[in-house]
C-alpha cells in the first residue's frame, strides 16, 4: 500500500479549506457539493428514539459530516476535545456550532453525552486515534494491535443505543461522498467482553476506508505508538 505524504497533506488542507469555505455558503450550495448515500440508515437507527452513536475518524473532510447530517433533518452532536491553541479551538468551535451541531467536550463527563443521546441526536465519535485520558483497549488495525478508546462501544452494549459508521471521502472535481453503514446488530456484543469485539469491529470497518484510499486519512500522528509488552514493533 503506497501512500504519498504529499497527498495526505493536500487532502487534509483541502477538507479543512474546504469545511471552512462551505460554512459562508448556503445549503443549496453545500447539498452541491456533497453527496450522500445511506441516509436511510441513519433514519431506521434515530427511528428508536435512543439517540445514535455515529462513528467516524480523520478521514478526508471529516468536518463536513455534521452539516449534511443536519440537512436531512436529525438533530447532531459532536464529541470534541479542546485544541492546545485556544483562539483556533474557539475558531473552529465557532463554524462547528454555525449550523446548529451541539458540541460535546470530552471532558463533560458521560452525562452530558447521555442528555444528548436521550434527545434522540445523532453523536459522531472519532475512535481512530490513540487517545490520552480516555478508556481504552487494543483491537487489531492494520495487522497490528493498536490502543483504541472503547466508550462509545460501552456505551451501545449498555445501554442499546444504536451504533453505526460513516465517513466521507472526496472525488472528482472536489466534491464529495458522505457514505453512511448500516447499523450494527447489538445482540452480537452480549456478554463482558461484547463492548472489546464491537470496538474491534467498528475499527475494521475504518480499515476498509483507509484501504480503499489511504493518502485520505491522517496518517500524521502516532497510532501505534504505544503497544503491548507482547506485541511486534514500536513499544
Amino acid at each position: 500500500m503506497k501512500v504519498r505524504l504529499s497527498h495526505v497533506y493536500r487532502y487534509l488542507i483541502s477538507g479543512m479549506s474546504d469545511f471552512i469555505n462551505l460554512n459562508y455558503r448556503s445549503d443549496d450550495e453545500f447539498r452541491r457539493v456533497v453527496e450522500i448515500r445511506g441516509e436511510e440508515h441513519m433514519q431506521a437507527a434515530l427511528s428508536f428514539g435512543k439517540g445514535v452513536i455515529a462513528i467516524t475518524a480523520h478521514y478526508s473532510a471529516w468536518e463536513l459530516i455534521p452539516r449534511a447530517i443536519l440537512l436531512h433533518g436529525h438533530k447532531v452532536g459532536i464529541v470534541s476535545r479542546e485544541l492546545s491553541h485556544r483562539e483556533t479551538s474557539r475558531y473552529f468551535n465557532s463554524l462547528r456550532a454555525r449550523c446548529g451541531t451541539e458540541l460535546i467536550d470530552r471532558g463533560s463527563g458521560i452525562s452530558r453525552l447521555m442528555r444528548v443521546l436521550r434527545d434522540n441526536t445523532a453523536v459522531g465519535i472519532l475512535i481512530d486515534q490513540d487517545t490520552l485520558g480516555v478508556d481504552s483497549d487494543f483491537v487489531d488495525f492494520m495487522g497490528l494491535p493498536a490502543r483504541t478508546p472503547v466508550g462509545p462501544s460501552q456505551l451501545a452494549v449498555r445501554f442499546g443505543i444504536p451504533v453505526l459508521t460513516l465517513h466521507i471521502s472526496r472525488g472528482e472535481g472536489g466534491k464529495y461522498t458522505l457514505h453512511i453503514d448500516e447499523p450494527l446488530d447489538l445482540s452480537e456484543y452480549e456478554g463482558d467482553n461484547g463492548y472489546i469485539k464491537l470496538t474491534a469491529d467498528l475499527t475494521g470497518r475504518i480499515e476498509e476506508w483507509v484501504r480503499e484510499d489511504p493518502e485520505q486519512w491522517v496518517w500524521i500522528h502516532e497510532r501505534w505508538a504505544r503497544r503491548p509488552g507482547w506485541a511486534p514493533g514500536l513499544r
